[in-house]
């Protein structure tokens, strides 16, 4: 299966609520906000490479290379052949910190919801494993798909994707295959998006809602009578509070 896959209670349940990372549960794309915490700490691996990052991006941008390669080209520039365990303790750290400052309130708010009715949480996310499994570790997801980065034989970032951006029909795929082995008795799930490229995932839901949505989705969204939801407003919760369950229903 294409995407990392992590389970945390391996136990299936007949309902589930799938969550969207970047712009959904979080204020902003967190993959931007951990490559420059990466540089601030370890400066970029490879500098010719990095100043060609401004290139890629004006590439992306005319549609010359794929999101996926954009990804790559700015994973391989700033964190290619780097320790596997200085990249773990980064991102242990980055996660720990993003549960302060990035996460929204409505947004755990709606995750205690589910939690009370006794639904599995999955965190489904194009961002990569190597900081989105913290993340919904401490955040308490039960399981989670995401875009796996590649490994080389002697543990270093290969600056490149072990298999599929988890981004539109890629992460759908993902969602299902972890469904079907996690979750078989799940006939249906409920999904919270905030992006376009989420619309097969949220067109394959149950019930779907659009989240802070972008221009794109919020247009979807009407015409397919999605919910569009706000959970923008400002403020902030503890970590103590997120990881004990403290979080108040809204």
């Amino acid at each position: 299966m294409d995407g990392a896959v992590m389970g945390v209670k391996g136990e299936a349940s007949t309902r589930v609520a799938v969550f969207d990372l970047d712009g959904t549960i979080s204020h902003r794309d967190l993959f931007l906000v951990f490559l420059r915490q990466a540089m601030r700490r370890l400066g970029p691996a490879r500098k010719l490479r990095t100043a060609l990052l401004p290139l890629h991006t004006l590439r992306f941008g005319l549609r010359a290379i794929t999101n996926a390669e954009l990804k790559a080209a700015f994973l391989d520039a700033i964190l290619g052949g780097r320790q596997r365990s200085t990249l773990v303790a980064l991102a242990t750290d980055f996660a720990a910190r993003s549960l302060e400052r990035e996460m929204k309130p409505a947004a755990l708010q709606a995750m205690q919801r589910h939690r009370q009715a006794g639904d599995a949480l999955v965190l489904a996310s194009a961002s990569l494993d190597l900081y989105v499994e913290p993340i919904a570790s401490q955040l308490g997801f039960d399981a989670v798909v995401s875009t796996r980065v590649a490994w080389t034989t002697d543990d270093r970032l290969a600056g490149s994707l072990d298999g599929s951006n988890l981004r539109g029909a890629p992460k759908l795929a993902a969602v299902r295959a972890m469904l079907a082995e996690r979750f078989p008795l799940a006939k249906s799930f409920v999904a919270y998006s905030d992006h376009e490229s989420d619309i097969p995932l949220l067109a394959a839901a149950s019930s779907a809602f659009a989240v802070d949505p972008t221009a794109a989705l919020a247009r979807a969204a009407r015409e397919r009578g999605w919910p569009i939801v706000d959970w923008r407003g400002a403020g902030s919760l503890p970590a103590a509070a997120i990881q004990s369950g403290l979080v108040v229903p809204g």
